[in-house]
C-alpha cells in the first residue's frame, strides 16, 4: 500500500515523500526533461539508470540526469521510504547562476548515479528537504526564495560530496547475470540505435532466447527493446537537429526509421514536440 506523506510544488520544483510497505517496481516509463534527486530513507532498491543497474540502500542519494531512462525495482524486503525532488533547469538555472551555484546540467552531468553520503551529511540534507517541504506547505512571505536557498545548499553539498567521492571507490553496478545481460543489450542499442535488428536477431547476437530477452529487458528498464531503441534514436536526433545541417528527412534515414512520418510520430511521442519545432527552438533553420 502506498502512503503519501507529503506532495508539494512550485514553479521549477516539486517534492514528495512516499512510503510503500509492499513489493513495488516502477511500472510507468520514466524518461523526462526534468532532473531528479531520489533520497532513500528506508529500505533497499535496485535502480536502473540509462544502461546500468545499481543497488541503493537507506541513506543513499540518486541523481538522474534529464532525459535519462530510469526505473526502480524491488530489492530486499518490501517496505521502502523515499523523498523525490524534481527540478526544471529552465526555471532554476538563471537563479542558480546569479547565486554562484553550478547549473543543473553541470552538476548532474558530472555526478549522475548513486551518491554515498555520511550519516552527518545525510542528516543535514534531510533537514533541508524537510525545510523545503515546510516552506511549500506554509507559503509564507518570499517562500520561493527560501526554497531556492535551501535547494542551493543541497546542490552545493552534493557537489562537494561528489567531488570527494571521485577520489574514493565509486559504487559499482549490480553484476547479476540478468542485469549484466540487460546492460550489454542497452549499451548496444544506445551506440547502434540506427540498427534495424529484430528482437530475434538481437537475442541471437547476445546468445539468449527471444522470450527471455524480452522479459528481462522490460523487467529491468521498464521499456520494450524497441521502445528503448527509439528513445536512443530520439536523443540522437535531438543532437543532430541542434548541431548539424542534415534535413529532417536525412536524419530520419540516418537513424534507421522506416519513414519520415514514423520518425516524426516517435519524436513527438517522446519529445512532446515535432522535430521541426525542436530545431526551431534550438535556433536552426530546417531544410528538406
Amino acid at each position: 500500500m502506498d502512503k503519501i506523506i507529503f506532495s508539494e510544488s512550485m514553479e521549477g520544483v516539486a517534492i514528495d515523500q512516499v512510503v510503500r510497505d509492499q513489493e513495488f517496481s516502477m511500472t510507468m516509463k520514466h524518461f523526462h526533461d526534468t532532473y531528479e534527486l531520489y533520497f532513500l530513507l528506508e529500505g533497499e532498491r535496485y535502480y536502473f539508470i540509462e544502461k546500468e543497474t545499481y543497488f541503493v540502500k537507506a541513506g543513499d542519494v540518486v541523481l538522474i540526469n534529464r532525459e535519462q531512462v530510469h526505473k526502480t525495482s524491488q530489492a530486499g524486503s518490501g517496505k521502502h521510504d523515499r523523498i523525490l525532488l524534481q527540478l526544471n533547469e529552465k526555471v532554476l538555472d538563471p537563479w542558480l547562476k546569479s547565486a554562484g551555484v553550478y547549473t543543473l546540467g553541470r552538476l548532474f552531468g558530472d555526478y549522475y548515479g548513486v551518491l554515498k553520503v555520511s550519516e552527518l551529511e545525510w542528516q543535514e540534507m534531510n533537514a533541508l528537504l524537510l525545510g523545503i517541504r515546510d516552506e511549500l506547505k506554509q507559503r509564507g512571505e518570499r517562500y520561493e526564495t527560501m526554497v531556492r536557498l535551501k535547494l542551493s545548499q543541497i546542490l552545493l553539498q552534493i557537489y562537494r560530496i561528489g567531488k570527494k567521492n571521485v577520489l574514493k571507490e565509486i559504487p559499482a553496478p549490480v553484476q547479476t547475470a540478468k542485469h549484466g545481460k540487460v546492460h550489454e543489450v542497452a549499451e548496444y542499442l544506445t551506440t547502434h540505435c540506427e540498427t534495424g535488428e529484430s528482437l530475434e536477431e538481437l537475442a541471437m547476437r547476445f546468445f539468449i532466447s527471444k522470450s527471455y530477452l524480452s522479459r528481462i529487458f522490460r523487467e529491468v528498464t521498464g521499456f520494450s527493446v524497441n521502445e528503448y531503441r527509439n528513445l536512443a534514436r530520439v536523443r540522437k536526433a535531438k543532437e543532430l537537429l541542434g548541431s548539424s545541417d542534415y534535413s529532417i528527412t536525412e536524419i530520419s534515414g540516418l537513424l534507421g526509421f522506416e519513414s519520415v512520418t514514423y520518425f516524426e510520430r516517435i519524436f513527438k511521442k517522446h519529445g512532446d514536440e515535432t522535430p521541426s519545432a525542436y530545431r526551431k527552438k534550438a535556433g536552426r533553420r530546417e531544410s528538406f
